[in-house]
């Protein structure tokens, strides 16, 4: 499933194309408004902000850091039930890793995998911050 979304979702994030690749359950659950999340990749802690696109059914964006990094890494994708598929682009065109992860209340775990799909770790991410939408003006 990833690989429909691969080229696509970044696309997406640019608001270039309309139409998302499948429908989003972003309405629904933890990711229904801002998020911030914590927890690992691998061996590195990262916390992860996310939120619903300005039109939920186009999935969602965000952003994540590992601490005692610099940078932010980029992030685009959607949920469909209990299962959320993500792209990370370190440089905000390229693909450089892909998450698919599960959603167990407010923790959601799964598995990263780099964008040459050599290099694959597990993750573990809890929702730390829910960040209410404020209305606009």
């Amino acid at each position: 499933m990833m690989r429909r979304l691969r080229g696509i979702v970044f696309v997406l994030a640019l608001g270039v194309v309309t139409p998302a690749v499948f429908a989003s359950d972003a309405a629904n659950g933890i990711f229904s408004h801002p998020v911030v999340l914590r927890g690992t990749l691998g061996d590195a802690q990262i916390q992860m902000r996310l939120q619903p696109k300005s039109d939920p059914d186009e999935g969602l964006e965000g952003e994540y850091f590992a601490f005692g990094r610099s940078g932010r890494i980029v992030l685009a994708g959607e949920t469909e039930d209990d299962v959320l598929l993500m792209e990370e682009s370190e440089n905000g065109v390229d693909v450089s890793g892909q998450w698919q992860g599960s959603q167990h209340g407010d923790t959601v775990t799964g598995t990263w995998t780099s964008g040459d799909g050599k290099l694959s770790k597990p993750f573990s991410l809890k929702a730390v911050e829910s960040i209410a939408m404020k209305p606009a003006h």
